[in-house]
């Protein structure tokens, strides 16, 4: 079953328009999560699981390790939404 045209647009959006991260780590963490075959580096394991499975559970030191491993604010925001939107396409 195709996906709405608006969450189409959602995800081309995201996905292809320039940004902080390369547009295939976009990719990569929304696929992770949406059907377990995304690659993401071995960094962002633990916040992207967290977002699919246990969202409840991400800190704000998950976002402090990220930060110290050199990862800005604007590309945590991309790849946090990247995640979640993976997370929520999952069911579908």
């Amino acid at each position: 079953m195709p996906l709405p045209s608006n969450l189409e647009k959602a995800i081309d959006a995201l996905l292809s328009q320039p940004g902080e991260t390369e547009s295939s780590l976009r990719r990569g963490v929304l696929e992770r999560n949406r059907s377990d075959v995304g690659q993401v580096p071995e960094i962002l394991h633990d916040l992207v699981d967290k977002i699919a499975h246990r969202p409840w559970t991400v800190t704000d030191e998950d976002f402090a390790k990220l930060r110290s491993a050199g990862f800005s604010e604007a590309q945590l925001y991309e790849l946090t939404l990247a995640a979640a939107l993976g997370a929520g396409l999952a069911p579908l």
